[in-house]
């Protein structure tokens, strides 16, 4: 029910309230332009732990949270509630019917169920739950708060207010399936205000959210389906009017799910709010259009001793000649010409300064070397030989240089010459545009199949979490995707997803990290609602939000939490390893094995006509016929990745033109004789090599991610407890958090009492409390490095000033970026600043004194 509808409804005389609904009803049939929606009444969160007190809003526990009493007065356990009115409705600004009279009812204080409305100040604190640890000490740790996410963000305003780059969520699509609450109710397809609901719903997050982005650089990433997207675009445009955005659409299920009456649907929409000067990144892969082919990442030099068949001198003999290098430096400074078999190999004269290199064999056998001796002194006066080692007595050692399709793609441009080496050989890597396809901008349209959420949302979770459902998890792929676009330039960004559900967010950050070398943080919220169908079997069972069974189901701690925890280790709690692979979305080369085929079936000699042989080719879906012009002994093109050989009595020539044809894959050679067909197998590796693969690397689930997960449950403290400076413990892993989450999380042991000053040995953090510990601990601080934050615990403004200016004038030198903060004044004030900004955008059932308001 809207605002509006509430106050007609608590109109006392029938006739008035009927005909001031009759008027609405009209006044709102009007045509409106923009995004109009009701502004609904605040959402109510139950306190389950908190003691009902006079004055706090309560409910039945047995009884729908929306039918809120207050209490009067407790006396022997009970508690005297009335409907809020009179002064409460006055301290809200509602004019109250003087001549109603005040209802009053009694319970048990037992019964009662305290609730605080949004907006309401409230005191947080985070209670440790778990924590898992598996990168290096002093990284920085990722966040898990199991809250509502209202109330987790007003928190995270006081930690992190303008530092987050990048805010991704995925809210709930409100398509009708009660699959969100809103005051603590599902709400269906049944209920309708329920688009309303969700507007107002969200509006509320997102105006907490935009105080936690960079306003100089940051994106905010909203997904949606078709059921808000129209209404989703207008109310973001509304709330960030400065922010230059986009909507792009994902294909998240090629095959498409079909509807009755409808197009089958293969998509959802994300919103990209670009804010200050945050832009998209130029990319390889532009997630629309087929992906670009890789080059390698290395060139290849090519061994100049020639292996395998017909690799003995006397197979060659004009191929076997002394190469000249000089023993120092190993720089070639020539090669000698080649002289008639039988010849010794003191017959050639050795230039003085120099030693000769011979084309021996591991077994000291003389071979012959893969260039002549002409061609590899042009090769060595462009840079192209060098040597890579030298055996001296031996006349042995290892010369490599650059086969020709090395040096067309130096032509070309695909492989760049950086400099020389000491020897005068090139220094020469991939050209990176290239190599990695030139970059560009990502598409507003996305379709690849890692994005596909069946296979690497639903399937991932479940080959992590076994037996395990959740409903419509994210493609992992797709948020990796989304963050390499709002910050894969910045290693050391912070993340925040505010309805994480099963945490793919922190997956997806870990991943990200473990690719590209970062040390992103993230942040998760999600509350720990079960589903509405567990929430009934429960129901049934007479168990209660709260308690232990209850609480087990819930999506924080059965899902988000241990599909973390195992994913950061690689291993389940029951020892079991994660047996599948991420795609990592990063090429690597491997070698493969060239195809080689012997057709046997044909006899070389009756394929004299250029007819049969394209007989022949027509078999091989890889070469066109008409590539079959005669003479034809054989079948090399640049442009194509197969060869054929048809006359083997022309296979000299054949490897001469497959010289540098790294390109080539296949080979056909068309011979009975199984002895040569190996041989000239032996000889095209030898010429050619492997065969370098580009391929996305995967990383296996099993070898974790080095990282570490801190979990926490928002709680709520007294202000009284605060303001006397009785919570250190409670709000000292909140001093953590907004210090950066560097390190172990120091904590106070059981029963220790509280420190005058608190400096753990490698914390960036110190915290003064008692001020008389001035000096002390200013002789701690000074030359001290790494420290970000020192808080210091007093109520006096000038006294928080002198103490601020002497720790930086000690401190800053060492700690550039050292800020100073005053305690528990800045924290309750924050809070109250919060409460005063929410009043003056949304209306409220009750308004009352901040004393010992809870939350």
């Amino acid at each position: 029910m809207s605002a509006i509808h509430d106050l007609i409804s608590q109109v006392s005389d029938p006739r008035l309230r009927d005909r001031l609904a009759a008027e609405w009803a009209n006044a709102s049939r009007g045509k409106k332009f923009g995004l109009v929606f009701e502004d609904h009444l605040p959402e109510l969160l139950p306190l389950r732990k908190a003691k009902p007190r006079r004055g706090d809003l309560v409910c039945r526990r047995d009884g729908p949270i929306k039918d809120v009493w207050q209490v009067q007065q407790i006396r022997n356990g009970m508690a005297v509630c009335v409907k809020p009115g009179r002064e409460a409705q006055q301290a809200a600004g509602h004019t109250p019917d003087r001549d109603a009279p005040v209802a009053a009812s009694q319970w048990a204080v037992e019964e009662l169920l305290v609730v605080r409305q949004f907006g309401d100040p409230i005191f947080p604190s985070l209670v440790p739950v778990d924590a898992v640890a598996n990168g290096p000490a002093d990284a920085p740790w990722h966040t898990l708060i199991e809250a509502d996410n209202y109330h987790a963000l007003q928190l995270l305003e006081y930690l992190y207010a303008g530092q987050v780059d990048c805010i991704y969520i995925d809210p709930p699509y409100n398509t009708g399936a009660r699959d969100w609450k809103y005051n603590n109710d599902y709400v269906d397809g049944n209920d309708g205000w329920r688009h309303s609901k969700w507007l107002a719903f969200m509006e509320r997050r997102l105006q907490l959210a935009k105080r936690l982005l960079r306003p100089d650089n940051s994106v905010l990433v909203v997904t949606i389906d078709e059921k808000e997207y129209l209404h989703l675009g207008m109310l973001l445009e509304k709330m960030f009017p400065d922010a230059r955005m986009q909507m792009v659409t994902i294909v998240i299920n090629a095959p498409g799910q079909t509807r009755k009456q409808q197009l089958a649907r293969v998509e959802e929409y994300a919103y990209f709010l670009f804010i200050g000067s945050a832009e998209p990144p130029l990319v390889a892969d532009d997630l629309l259009n087929d992906k670009p082919s890789h080059n390698p990442s290395t060139v290849r030099w090519e061994s100049l001793l020639r292996s395998g068949t017909n690799s003995r001198r006397v197979d060659r003999p004009a191929l076997f000649y002394p190469v000249y290098i000089r023993p120092e430096s190993r720089e070639m400074v020539g090669a000698g010409d080649s002289k008639p078999l039988g010849t010794p190999r003191d017959a050639w004269q050795i230039p003085a300064g120099a030693t000769a290199v011979w084309p021996l064999k591991s077994d000291g056998s003389e071979g012959n070397w893969r260039a002549s001796p002409e061609y590899l002194r042009q090769l060595a006066k462009k840079g192209f030989v060098r040597v890579a080692e030298y055996r001296p007595g031996e006349g042995r050692g290892t010369i490599w240089y650059l086969g020709k399709s090395a040096i067309q793609k130096i032509e070309t441009g695909e492989i760049l010459i950086s400099g020389r080496d000491l020897q005068g050989a090139v220094i020469v890597t991939p050209n990176p545009e290239v190599a990695h396809g030139r970059k560009t901008v990502a598409k507003t349209v996305w379709n690849r199949p890692t994005h596909h959420a069946g296979w690497h949302g639903t399937n991932l979770v479940g080959a992590v979490l076994p037996g395990k459902t959740f409903p419509f998890p994210k493609s992992l792929y797709s948020v990796v995707d989304t963050l390499r676009l709002t910050v894969g330039q910045k290693p050391n960004g912070l993340v925040l997803d505010f309805f994480a559900g099963s945490g793919t967010t922190l997956n997806a950050v870990n991943l990200l990290n473990a690719t590209d070398g970062g040390r992103r943080r993230c942040i998760l919220v999600t509350n720990n609602e079960v589903s509405a169908d567990e929430a009934a079997a429960l129901s049934a069972r007479a168990l209660q939000p709260g308690d232990a069974a209850w609480e087990s189901l819930g999506i924080c701690r059965s899902v988000t939490w241990p599909r973390n925890k195992y994913t950061i280790l690689g291993r389940r709690d029951d020892g079991t390893v994660l047996s599948s692979d991420y795609y990592t979305g990063r090429n690597v080369e491997r070698e493969r094995g060239r195809r080689f085929m012997q057709v046997g079936f044909v006899d070389p000699a009756t394929l004299e006509s250029a007819a049969k042989k394209r007989q022949l080719v027509a078999l091989i879906d890889a070469l066109p016929q008409t590539l079959v012009k005669e003479p034809c002994p054989f079948i090399v093109s640049e442009e194509h990745k197969a060869s054929v050989l048809f006359d083997p009595f022309k296979a000299d020539d054949w490897l001469e033109a497959l010289d540098g044809q790294d390109h080539i894959t296949d080979f056909y050679i068309v011979t009975p004789l199984k002895r040569v067909f190996d041989q000239l197998k032996a000889q095209v590796i030898d010429l050619l090599g492997p065969l370098l693969v580009s391929e996305e690397e995967r990383r296996p689930m099993s070898k974790g991610f080095e990282a570490n997960l801190a979990y926490f449950k928002l709680d709520f403290l007294e202000s009284e407890r605060v303001s006397l400076r009785r919570a250190f413990r409670e709000i000292l892993p909140l001093l953590w958090l907004k210090a950066g989450a560097a390190g172990r999380r120091p904590e106070l042991k059981r029963g220790e009492p509280e420190p005058a000053l608190f400096a753990p040995d490698g914390s960036n953090f110190i915290v003064l409390l008692d001020e008389t510990r001035m000096s002390r601990m200013l002789k701690l601080i000074r030359g001290r490095e790494g420290l970000s934050h020192v808080f210091i615990v007093t109520d006096a403004d000038e006294s928080f000033k002198n103490m601020a200016r002497e720790i930086r004038e000690i401190a800053e030198k060492t700690n550039p970026d050292l800020q100073v903060a005053q305690l528990y004044r800045d924290y309750l004030l924050n809070f109250m600043i919060n409460h005063n900004q929410h009043r003056a955008t949304t209306g409220a059932l009750v308004q009352g004194d901040a004393k010992g308001a809870r939350a």
